[in-house]
């Protein structure tokens, strides 16, 4: 009994965890947040500058891979922001070594991010911004990044301090420095505090585009690193499977933890099995019929009892 028990509580679970996994399935996905990837079309993404730089003429890729197997052929490498993004890479100390290599050699490194840490960045020789804002920007330095360049228009949330000691700021408003640019090793670094200036959403504005233009081409071939946001060239066995065998691995490997949980944890109580000299009903029958056999009454019922103790006693073999 308690075997068919178990193997019904097995049955009802697999049908239940295979129901969840339908309903999930056949639910409306969430959508995800917009983050700053090329491939994003919501409002902070970077498809439309992606296809614009395409269509300009820029010699314009994206780049999955890990940073120290960028393409010697690549001369600007753009990364922005990651950290609201749900599928992102977070970079790492080796991710920060590949990235200096990349600018002491004298490429161009444009870094769109809000937060950017000092000396515990990845962006060489950046330096720290500051939670103090404020809206739009002006361009400062008239050099070849700001040309055609009067002010951009947008959130913005995060400045770098006019105290800054390192570059040039490019552009800036009454908190601070939105951009700037400096040389590190035979490259440079431009630091942008602003991402979405330049999302699908604020694109629009002709000075923000001409800004992310003269920032991004000029150099050569350009890179935008995707694989910080999750996208790999190199995906694996598991993410390359459909997604109904997937849900179907997911309900075997719960199946198989339901029956070695069956199989360890008891359900009822031990049973025991009852001793050869233990008592029974049919044994109380017997001796009430013994006694009215032995005394001197005879009952009507006599013979039925003594009959129905014969009976007992022959279904337990003891006849």
């Amino acid at each position: 009994m308690t075997k068919l028990r178990l193997e019904v509580f097995l049955f009802i679970a697999g049908i239940a965890i295979i129901a969840l996994i339908a309903l999930t399935s056949g639910a409306p996905p969430k959508q995800p947040p917009s983050v700053f990837s090329t491939y994003d079309t919501g409002p902070n993404g970077y498809r439309a500058l992606y296809e614009v730089l395409g269509k300009a003429g820029v010699a314009v890729t994206r780049f999955e891979s890990p940073l120290d197997l960028i393409a010697p052929s690549v001369r600007t490498l753009v990364l922005t922001g990651y950290e609201n993004d749900p599928s992102a890479k977070p970079l790492d100390e080796h991710d920060t070594l590949s990235l200096r290599r990349f600018v002491e050699n004298g490429g161009r490194f444009v870094a769109i991010d809000a937060e950017f840490a000092g000396s515990a960045d990845v962006t060489p020789g950046v330096g720290t911004t500051l939670r103090n804002g404020g809206g739009n920007a002006i361009a400062l330095a008239r050099n070849a990044y700001t040309s055609g360049v009067r002010g951009v228009t947008g959130p913005i949330e995060w400045i770098f301090p006019f105290s800054t000691p390192r570059g040039v700021p490019l552009l800036a408003n009454r908190q601070g420095i939105v951009a700037l640019s400096y040389r590190f090793g035979r490259g440079e670094v431009i630091a942008v505090t602003a991402p979405a200036l330049f999302g699908n959403a604020h694109l629009r504005n002709g000075d923000n585009l001409r800004f992310a233009y003269n920032a991004i081409a000029g150099s050569g071939p350009v890179a935008f690193d995707e694989y910080a946001h999750g996208y790999s060239d190199t995906p694996s066995l598991w993410s390359v499977l459909p997604a109904a065998v997937r849900a179907a691995a997911w309900v075997a490997v719960a199946i198989a933890l339901l029956a070695l949980v069956g199989a360890n944890v008891p359900f009822a109580p031990p049973y025991r099995a009852a001793r050869d000299d233990e008592r029974d009903s049919s044994d109380y029958i017997t001796a009430v019929a013994e006694l009215l056999r032995r005394s001197r009454r005879r009952e009507d019922g006599d013979d039925v009892v003594w009959r129905a103790a014969l009976d007992f006693r022959t279904r337990k073999g003891l006849a």
